[in-house]
């Protein structure tokens, strides 16, 4: 195994345990276990900005699922540019699925385009309230083969809805609770797209985990090549458009920014490409 695949196989192996169990101490064993493949010694822990660390604020949530998005936003983009649709459909997990590999480029693009979506309205809200968004760091993935993006996606999509689910305690406001729902559970959408094309089941488990913010934003940090800024957490009482905000943690019931059930965040599905795909656990 070569130094790419070793560094892809840590990677995949921490993202599915900050993704299959909750709670401390889990990807501090994954990464022993990479250590022992490595044959290199245990890294030190991931740095987690305070924020995120212990977020205060609507905003500071707002922040943390910027950056996974923004992630998977850059993921789905490098691959999709580095993948052709021949690649795609000629990785063993659809051999003799004609539907599948009929369909697997259309679920590709239809996610990127989701990603995107949720990253410029998510930018979006924490601007209209008033408050600084995350400078988004940059990340790397050195895909190897087709085969490897299509696994890699799959665990990515299954951590973020275990994100999501882990963060959605913490928010305040419920106009803003409202919109990470919308987008939790299209992720779960995609997670049970994912799950199948890796010839799983869409929906394994009857339950969901829900990740802490500092296993998640450990997991990613092998995806960042730079460190994760601390975003600004004041929160003017007026923004620039004039829309008030009630208090420090940024909620608003200006449904015009984006934040209501009745925005752009959360209302597209997958169902063009994915319709009849089971979603009762979010997988």
């Amino acid at each position: 195994m070569n130094d790419l695949q070793r560094t892809m196989h840590s990677r995949r192996e921490i993202l599915a345990g900050a993704g299959a169990v909750a709670g401390a101490g889990i990807l501090g064993t994954a990464a022993a276990q990479n250590d022992d493949e490595d044959g290199g010694e245990e890294p030190a822990p991931a740095e987690i900005p305070a924020p995120f660390d212990q977020p205060n604020t609507d905003v500071d949530v707002l922040n943390y699922a910027l950056t996974l998005e923004a992630l998977e936003d850059t993921f789905y983009e490098r691959g999709l540019g580095q993948f052709s649709e021949d690649d795609l459909t000629s990785v063993s997990s659809l051999e003799g699925r004609s539907e599948a590999q009929e369909n697997v480029l259309g679920y590709f693009e239809q996610i990127s385009e989701h990603e995107a979506t949720h990253t410029e309205q998510i930018t979006r809200v924490i601007e209209t309230l008033g408050a600084e968004p995350i400078d988004v760091p940059e990340f790397e993935f050195n895909f190897e083969s087709a085969a490897q993006f299509i696994e890699t996606a799959q665990i990515l999509e299954n951590t973020g809805v275990s994100a999501y689910a882990g963060a959605a305690p913490r928010i305040e406001s419920p106009d803003v609770l409202s919109a990470a729902l919308s987008i939790h559970s299209v992720e779960a959408r995609h997670a049970a797209v994912l799950n199948e094309l890796n010839a799983g089941s869409p929906f394994p488990d009857a339950f969901d985990p829900a990740a802490t913010i500092p296993d998640v934003l450990e997991a990613i940090q092998p995806f960042i090549a730079g460190e994760i800024s601390e975003p600004s957490t004041e929160t003017p009482t007026e923004t620039e458009t004039g829309a008030p905000t009630e208090t420090e943690t940024g909620t608003s019931t200006d449904t015009e920014t984006g934040i209501g059930t009745d925005t752009e965040i959360g209302t597209e599905t997958v169902t063009e490409n994915v319709t009849g795909t089971p979603t009762e656990n979010g997988e």
